[in-house]
Order: C-alpha cells, then sequence, then structure tokens
C-alpha cells in the first residue's frame, strides 16, 4: 500500500489500484494519496451500488464500523447487514436475502474481498475496479472531481486494530 500511495503522490494521478495476488481482493488510493481500504472501501462500493440500486441490502463483515452502519443507511439510504467474519459467510448471506426477495446487490468484507449480484457473486476485485474506474471517467466527465468525494465525511475511528488471540 506504501508503494501505491507513493505513485500516486508522484505522479499526481487520480486514482490508484492495488490488488492481491489472484486478484479476489482489491483497494484504492485517492488522488490525496489517502487509502480507500476496509469501510472507506465498502463505503465506496456502497455508493456505487445504491446509485444504481437504491434502498438494496449491503451485506458486511461484523467487524465494520458504526460509521459506515451509519454511511449506508443515513447517507445513502441503503440497509446495511452485518453477517459473520468470512468472504463467503457474506456472499452466501446476500444470496440468501436475495433469494427471500429482499434485494441485496453487494456483499462485502473489509478484507477487500466482494461479490455483486450483477455480476454472479463471484469474489473478483477486478470487477469492483471496472465499477469504480467507470464511476471515476463519469465523474471527470461530469466535472464532480474523483471518488475521494463519494466517501467524504464518512466517519471513521479515531483508532482501528485487528488482533489475532492464539488458543492452543
Amino acid at each position: 500500500m506504501e508503494a501505491i500511495i507513493a505513485a500516486v503522490k508522484k505522479n499526481k494521478a487520480d486514482l490508484g489500484i492495488i490488488f492481491d495476488t489472484d486478484v479476489d481482493r482489491a483497494g484504492a488510493v485517492d488522488k490525496n494519496g489517502t487509502p480507500i481500504n476496509r469501510s472507506r472501501f465498502i463505503a465506496l462500493m456502497a455508493s456505487i451500488v445504491l446509485e444504481e440500486h437504491p434502498g438494496s441490502v449491503i451485506v458486511t463483515d461484523s467487524i465494520t464500523s458504526t460509521g459506515l452502519k451509519y454511511w449506508i443507511e443515513e447517507k445513502l439510504s441503503g440497509v446495511h447487514h452485518r453477517f459473520k467474519r468470512g468472504y463467503k459467510n457474506v456472499i452466501n448471506e446476500s444470496v440468501r436475502l436475495n433469494s427471500e426477495g429482499k434485494e441485496s446487490w453487494l456483499a462485502m468484507e473489509t478484507s477487500g474481498h466482494g461479490a455483486l449480484k450483477e455480476n454472479y457473486f463471484l469474489d473478483d476485485g477486478a470487477y469492483q475496479i471496472a465499477k469504480i474506474l467507470i464511476k471515476t471517467a463519469q465523474l471527470h466527465a461530469a466535472g464532480k472531481g474523483g471518488v475521494d468525494e463519494l466517501v467524504a465525511g464518512l466517519p471513521e475511528p479515531a483508532e482501528a486494530g485487528e488482533y489475532r488471540a492464539k488458543i492452543k
């Protein structure tokens, strides 16, 4: 992530993108060099998805922030549905909700794993980035800035950390 942040700043790029080695997880860096990952990445994808499918359910893993819940429900008028960790768990929950008639177009984990209904719920970081690139081009064409503005004002915790307890 440090390398992509430096590259965005050095080249004055509008957006930096990054994938894991098998491209099932993605992240981004905005034009200011600010990482768009974890809850920010979910907020960005939710902004895009809820514009296309207003009021739908966004399924996330259980460790997302309270700020993200506020963002999805109050700012974007969607429904935030926290579910147990594991990208397959959130995807399966979104599929289940759809089968019950509750429209859910995005299942996403804070790790960057995400799947969209329109892409048959495949865990595909490249597809997510394609949607972000399309949105970036639309914003530029309309003179509305960059994707960083889609998550501007997202309430974020002052501190966040991940701990893994060792159990014998």
